[in-house]
């Protein structure tokens, strides 16, 4: 019980002068991007994917060097291989588009502090976070001027016997990334970020393993799924569906896709002196 209440007092006795704690909130602008099975090979062709994304963020900063960042972010991805320079992914001719909504905790790191008072030299700096989010997505396709949900189709078999079952459509991701913040007034600040998200799934995508032959399909998971699962007739102009062998390879199952966003920020720092943990750190140790 001793240790206990050494301990106790240890931490409510902290100087508040160790800390500089304060809140803030924030909105972003910027773009979000994909990477996976759909990838055109050459990289600027990836900025035709680019898609717009918004977000907010609420921090705790708690000291010069580190914040505790809430973030929400909303946007979307898209996939075509009709973007590709290589052959056999034009014939291939699959696409997909998501929208994503993103809720994360990251921890921030300024690598150079970070203070918005304007006495402190410490009003720009590069950081670095990292954290976990949970994310939402829904890959769908168009077809015959019509936008399809994939996944409650099962377009490689999901669902049925001796296959995977359906991929959950509400994921868990680790964001990692870096930016610059700097200064603009005593209660603004501005900055620039990239966020990369690794994912725990290969089907943002709604692509991933092995083609399923397609009567098997068909006779499965229904005509559209068969249809959507393999699409390189489209390409070709024949109007009979091709029907790749169960088995044969239609993606990178080994390779999890991710994605991306580049954000610009906004921030309103609400200063103060934020949580006090002690009144002083001149208390003498209590005796028992």
């Amino acid at each position: 019980m001793k240790r206990i209440f050494l301990a106790l007092f240890f931490l409510t006795s902290l100087s508040y002068t160790s800390f500089s704690q304060s809140m803030e909130v924030g909105a972003q602008l910027g773009v979000m991007g994909y990477t996976g099975d759909l990838d055109p090979k050459e990289f600027s062709q990836h900025f035709a994917n680019a898609r717009g994304a918004v977000g907010l963020h609420l921090k705790y900063n708690v000291n010069d060097l580190f914040n505790v960042r809430l973030n929400f972010l909303k946007g979307s991805v898209i996939g075509r291989d009709s973007l590709s320079d290589e052959e056999w992914q034009k014939r291939r001719n699959l696409s997909f588009e998501s929208g994503i909504t993103e809720f994360a905790i990251m921890i921030e790191n300024n690598f150079l502090g970070f203070n918005i008072d304007e006495n402190e030299n410490k009003t720009f700096t590069p950081y670095a976070f990292a954290g976990i989010a949970v994310y939402r997505f829904n890959p769908r396709t168009l077809y015959q001027g019509v936008y399809h949900d994939l996944q409650p189709l099962g377009t490689e078999g999901q669902g049925l016997p001796g296959f995977d079952d359906k991929y959950s459509l509400t994921q868990i991701a680790v964001p990692l990334g870096g930016g610059i913040k700097m200064r603009l007034t005593d209660k603004l600040s501005i900055g620039l970020e990239v966020n990369s998200r690794f994912l725990f799934t290969d089907y943002l995508d709604d692509l991933s393993g092995t083609y399923v032959a397609y009567e098997e399909l068909m006779a499965g998971n229904g005509e559209l799924a068969a249809r959507l699962a393999n699409r390189e007739h489209e390409f070709t102009g024949i109007d009979t569906p091709y029907s790749q062998p169960t088995g044969e390879i239609r993606g990178k199952a080994d390779v999890n896709d991710y994605y991306m966003s580049a954000m610009f920020s906004l921030s309103y720092h609400f200063k103060g002196s934020g949580l006090k943990f002690g009144r002083s750190n001149q208390i003498g140790c209590p005796t028992f």
